[in-house]
């Protein structure tokens, strides 16, 4: 590397030995220092590497290039950074050199030169070496130094043009492979093991991995997602036989995690270590259940191997693996346990589907073979099992038959669709409305459209969710498995394969954009008028387009539910004698319409069907025709004005006395918008998350009789006054982030909360009265830094299932 003497301003660290070093950087520092150089030295020493680099490994006093040299001399991995000016440097060249001379494992990387460039030393290369000569370097070590970088341009190395994502992705490559290298991941297992090789070959039979020789096929890649189990008595070599096929294989993985003592472990422990095996960085959750839901929707993509130690109960392994559907292609389960069978849990689902347990006889081989068809996805056994409930074996044998002739999915699919015909209909359009906008959010809000729509939600989810086809996380949101997901949405395009504006659903931009690009509409004669079939569409485009707006609204007149982004619609000024007649989506209920740059245009539509009204990240600066809009939408129950930071007036002053739900969050209020929010008396959830010049409550605000969610994070509020009798109803309390938010000892007066976070507040000391929240079931107190002791009643919380106090 080139020398570099400045040691001013730099940590006095005492650095290992030089035979502790584990790799060696060598780099040019004019041309890459401070930059790539740093990032990957943190990569390498965030993944436990102890690497060399001038600055940091040499101590002040000391001789430089010898000692550089000697780390070369005691390092195993050398990798050079050849740039176009690395060879100008003579410490450069004579780093190289010396690795080719101690025949170190030597791993090239061509920062911004090709290999050719640095073996035949063309280009700067070449200016380099005449200027060597002419500074009296001797031919012989001219010859050395040029032998020296033909040998390494010849190595295996990698070239940075060639990383479509660039230095990020060259570095995490560079990282992974000095691991497997230095079989950093590797467990420790007592050398010279004696009959192991029969146990390792069936392991790596059961795991589909090609094993010869007693070691591992190079450059195979895993295909599929298998379980794989370990069962036996106490002391038999378990978990040995399990370290030693994990050292053989855990390089074919992008993500790797051994869990250790799992049955003496608290599941949440599991999980965090879980979680930071595979991604190399520690983790914390607030519950199992927040850790259940971010290993299922993390690691989809993610080829991993995961050994699970110790298991004794199917349920500690559904907390952590539950469904190979959580993990990309390719990935591996071993499960350790005392019990045999414990995997065969899947057999357990199919027979509780059934509701048939135990299982006939004449039917039980043909469960394990349409559960191993179906490849053990819990969801897939799930809507298989109910399909076959009560058929005769002869049903059985033929849905065996179709499995086996076709791949799964298709099967699967069929299966699934009939589940979907066999659906009420009303819980069918839910179902299709979930797969088309909604997978993924908050239940509670396309709930009021279906019933505005008269779709009986309650009963059209609790169907749905009896069926496996729709579930409900722990935070309300709407989930499918990605293929119940892609079957809506073909079932939405089959509805017309060649012409997408006949569809019920739109929600590709493909579709969208030529529709109303090539039609030609004659608006002033309505029977030139071409209604599309769509009753719900999600125009959400990537980048600003503009269409007429009335041929827009026109031509979707049937919907129910519109989604749109940007500027899609150019505003029609109505004049003053517009009639009623004029108004357009007169069957409109669900209207999103994020960074609105003009509000003016809804005074076009016809709004008394109204239900949600989402104009979050509006630009508008017309809000002088927000009365009028909110006059007309006189059925609106959700008004969501998020990250709104121009509104001139009261957004709710005149909303109707229906709404139910408010959200303001990162928007700007005006003083007098504060006050009038105890006007809307209907008013179940308000959200005014980090409304900076909300600096107090309105007094008569907790007299909400049918108020349940109040968000106040980020505000500067400082009080809030609870009386006896008020927020009755009240059951989540959220007040993260506020600077100068003191509680009240009236807080005992919430009989009804339940859930109450003060996270990242300066509160010093809680209220004694909190003890009085006879139904508080979740307490955060996360990074509450000031806070410096719990009140002795805080023991009286009987109801409260989680604490939250970590400090980061």
């Amino acid at each position: 590397m080139d020398i570099c003497n400045n040691h001013l301003g730099l940590p006095s660290t005492k650095w290992p030995d030089v035979c502790r070093y584990e790799a060696f950087l060598s780099f040019r520092g004019g041309d890459i220092r401070g930059g790539f150089v740093e990032f990957l030295y943190e990569g390498l020493a965030d993944s436990g590497i102890i690497a060399f680099i001038d600055h940091r490994g040499i101590e002040v006093g000391e001789h430089i290039m010898p000692k550089i040299l000697q780390v070369i001399g005691k390092t195993q991995i050398c990798i050079p950074i050849f740039s176009k000016d690395f060879a100008s440097s003579k410490s450069c060249l004579k780093e190289v050199e010396k690795m080719v001379e101690c025949d170190r494992t030597i791993m090239p990387i061509f920062y911004d030169v090709s290999p050719s460039v640095v073996g035949e030393q063309k280009e700067s290369y070449r200016q380099s070496f005449r200027d060597h000569v002419a500074d009296g370097v001797t031919s012989t070590t001219i010859n050395n130094w040029k032998k020296a970088l033909h040998s390494v341009s010849r190595k295996r190395g990698w070239e940075l043009e060639k990383f479509q994502h660039g230095q990020r992705e060259l570095i995490n490559e560079v990282v992974s492979t000095v691991r497997r290298l230095l079989r950093k991941d590797d467990l420790y297992v007592t050398a010279h093991l004696v009959g192991m090789d029969q146990p390792v070959q069936e392991v790596m039979r059961k795991l589909g991995v090609g094993y010869e020789n007693g070691e591992v096929i190079k450059g195979q890649m895993v295909t599929g997602k298998r379980v794989v189990e370990i069962s036996g008595l106490p002391g038999i070599g378990k978990s040995t036989l399990a370290a030693v096929v994990y050292n053989k294989i855990h390089h074919l993985f992008e993500g790797k995690s051994f869990l250790k003592e799992v049955e003496q472990t608290r599941l949440l422990s599991l999980q965090e270590d879980l979680v930071s095996g595979l991604q190399k960085r520690a983790y914390t959750f607030k519950s199992p259940a927040e850790g259940n839901e971010f290993i299922k929707y993390k690691f989809g993509d993610l080829r991993v191997l995961i050994i699970l130690d110790d298991v004794s109960d199917f349920k500690q392994i559904n907390s952590l693996a539950g469904d190979l559907s959580w993990f990309g292609p390719g990935s591996r389960i071993i499960v350790i346990s005392k019990r045999s069978n414990l995997v065969d849990n899947h057999n357990q689902l199919f027979c509780s589907v059934l509701r048939e347990k135990p299982l006939k006889k004449e039917f039980s081989s043909l469960v394990c073979e349409i559960i191993s068809a179906v490849g053990g996805i819990p969801l897939v056994i799930e809507v298989v099992g109910s399909f076959l409930r009560g058929k005769p074996i002869e049903f059985w044998k033929e849905a065996m038959g179709r499995l086996k002739r076709e791949p799964y999915t298709a099967e699967v699919k069929r299966i699934l669709k009939r589940r979907y015909e066999d659906l009420e209909k009303n819980a069918q359009e839910i179902f299709l409305d979930v797969a088309c906008f909604f997978v993924g959010k908050d239940k509670t809000i396309p709930s009021y459209m279906w019933e505005a729509c008269e779709y009986d939600p309650y009963s059209g989810i609790n169907e749905l969710h009896d069926l496996s086809l729709v579930k409900t996380r722990e935070n309300n949101e709407l989930w499918m498995n990605n293929q119940l997901k892609v079957l809506g949405r073909d079932i939405v395009k089959e509805e017309n394969p060649s012409e997408p504006f006949k569809r019920s659903r739109l929600w590709n931009e493909e579709d969208i954009e030529p529709v109303l690009n090539e039609r030609k509409v004659n608006f002033e004669d309505k029977k030139d008028w071409q209604d599309s079939a769509s009753e719900a569409l999600s125009a959400t485009f990537d980048k600003p387009h503009l269409f007429p707006e009335r041929r827009f609204f026109c031509e979707f007149s049937k919907l129910r539910y519109l989604k749109m982004n940007h500027a899609i619609v150019k505003a029609y000024k109505q004049s003053a004698k517009s009639s009623r007649e004029d108004f357009y989506l007169r069957r409109l209920k669900w209207l999103e319409w994020q960074g609105c740059n003009d509000i003016s245009s809804l005074l076009a539509l016809d709004m008394s069907k109204l239900i949600v009204l989402d104009l979050s990240g509006s630009t508008s600066s017309h809000w002088q025709c927000w009365t009028p809009i909110m006059m007309r939408a006189k059925n609106l129950k959700v008004l969501i004005l998020k990250d709104c930071r121009l509104l001139m007036e009261s957004p709710f002053s005149h909303a109707a006395v229906t709404l139910e739900r408010l959200n303001l969050e990162r928007s700007t209020l005006p003083t007098c918008a504060v006050r009038s929010i105890s006007e809307l008396r209907n008013l179940v959830s308000l959200n005014i998350k980090f409304c900076s010049f909300v600096q107090e409550l309105p007094k008569d605000i907790g007299s909400l009789e049918a108020l349940k969610e109040l968000y106040i994070d980020g505000t500067p509020i400082k009080a809030i006054d609870i009386a006896e009798g008020s927020y009755g109803k009240l059951k989540i309390l959220s007040a993260c982030n506020c600077e100068f938010l003191s509680l009240p000892s009236s807080i005992g007066n919430l009989k009804s909360l339940s859930y109450l976070a003060l996270n990242e507040t300066k509160l010093s000391e809680l209220p004694c009265s909190i003890g009085l929240l006879e139904n508080l079931q979740t307490l955060s107190l996360r990074n509450c830094r000031s806070l410096w002791k719990l009140p002795d009643s805080i023991g009286d919380l009987k109801s409260c299932k989680s604490w939250i106090f970590q400090a980061q």
